[in-house]
């Protein structure tokens, strides 16, 4: 069957060949064979023209005649070949009409995969991703907020003149100089940290905070307690505690709850009340010791009466110096 391309087609593909390769590749593409002539000038070099299939070998166009007239059906003798896999010719597209041909790329085989019962090669280095850590309160007044929060006022400053010629005005004995009061670390902190179920998520707050509560006052000056639900229900000195009777710090000494006051546990059957914190507040101010709670939660998610049972400062970045100066004070009165 003879492929359906005019010679005039063969003539301007083999127009765009580079060497006498290429033109052999395009002939067969279209389905003709290149069969070399003798050169029709001594100067120009040999070039194979096609030969149609079926024809006498020694029969070919020239190239004026490959462009006047195509070839007629009634030359071909040959018997038509049956359809198949052996009788195909690849159609002509665009793509080679006017354009290079181009070699084929080689390609390497697909890599097979490993069998399923070869064992996979472990990493030379296992390395554990781990995020950085976002603390709650803001890094550059964190110290501040903590050394307003746990210092205690003595009074031990410069001489208070205003109050020594009060003093002396009304003609009362002056048995020690009255002096302005400062603020001082030297009595610790005790820091309750609540391990409840509602504290999950916080609980990397709360060790990134006892670290600097320990940079802030001092190593040997912080007592760190776990809890969990309500302090006086029992503590422990790590996680895998075993629950001890809760006993306040020595007097004087400033008490920080690093809690959300049972917010987070209130679906729980163990969740503590108002009477169970009373209870705590009650014990820790008879001792003599000022409390203060840090809790992750805003106010509008704690319970009303919490507001009104011990001083509270909101675990965010909302927290300022200024507003825990505030809170200390009402603490103080």
């Amino acid at each position: 069957m003879r492929p359906r391309v005019w010679i005039g087609d063969v003539v301007r593909a083999l127009a765009v060949a580079q060497n006498a390769e290429q033109e052999t590749k395009i002939l067969r593409l279209l389905g003709y064979e290149a069969t070399p002539t003798a050169p029709a000038d001594e100067h120009r070099p040999a070039r194979p023209w096609p030969s149609v299939p079926g024809s006498h070998p020694a029969a070919h166009h020239t190239e004026d005649d490959c462009l006047d007239e195509p070839p007629s059906p009634a030359d071909d003798d040959t018997e038509p070949e049956p359809p198949g896999d052996e009788a195909h010719h690849p159609e002509p597209t665009a793509a080679t009409a006017g354009l290079p041909l181009l070699d084929p790329v080689r390609t390497d085989p697909p890599v097979a995969p490993p069998a399923p019962d070869e064992p996979l090669a472990e990493p030379a280095a296992r390395r554990r991703a781990t995020l950085p850590h976002l603390p709650l309160l803001t890094p550059r007044w964190t110290s501040a907020i903590l050394r307003t929060t746990l210092s205690r006022q003595v009074d031990e400053g410069p001489v208070d003149i205003p109050a020594l010629i009060d003093t002396l005005a009304h003609g009362r004995p002056v048995t020690r100089l009255p002096r302005r009061p400062v603020p001082t670390l030297r009595h610790g902190a005790q820091v309750l940290v609540d391990r409840s179920v509602g504290m999950q998520p916080f609980r990397r707050d709360q060790d990134d905070l006892v670290t600097r509560i320990r940079e802030v006052v001092g190593t040997d000056l912080v007592d760190v307690v776990h809890f969990s639900g309500v302090p006086h229900h029992g503590t422990g000195p790590g996680r895998r505690r075993r629950p001890t009777p809760y006993e306040p710090p020595a007097r004087g000494t400033p008490v920080m709850l690093l809690s959300d006051l049972g917010v987070g546990a209130r679906s729980h059957d163990s969740a503590p009340d108002l009477e169970d914190w009373e209870e705590f507040v009650g014990l820790v101010t008879r001792a003599g010791c000022p409390v203060v709670a840090l809790t992750p939660y805003p106010p509008n998610r704690r319970p009303d009466w919490t507001a009104h049972l011990l001083p509270q400062l909101t675990w965010d970045r909302s927290t300022t110096t200024g507003r825990t100066r505030a809170v200390v004070r009402a603490r103080t009165r």
